[in-house]
């Protein structure tokens, strides 16, 4: 087997197998309380220790 022909078996198994990647990722199936779980942030003002922010000093004059 020549060299450029192992370099094209290879090249294109590679790119197979990044399709197969991607169109595995497409059609996994998720519940969807588990993605809404990774893109909601958790409300932070609910816990009983929450300190109010400090407040911003006025810049200084000129």
């Amino acid at each position: 087997m020549s060299v450029g022909k192992t370099a094209g078996w290879t090249l294109g198994g590679l790119v197979l197998g990044v399709l197969a990647g991607f169109a595995g990722e497409l059609f996994r199936r998720q519940p969807a309380a588990k993605v809404q779980q990774r893109y909601v942030a958790p409300e932070a003002t609910e816990t009983p220790d929450v300190r109010a922010a400090a407040p911003t000093p006025a810049p200084a004059a000129r």
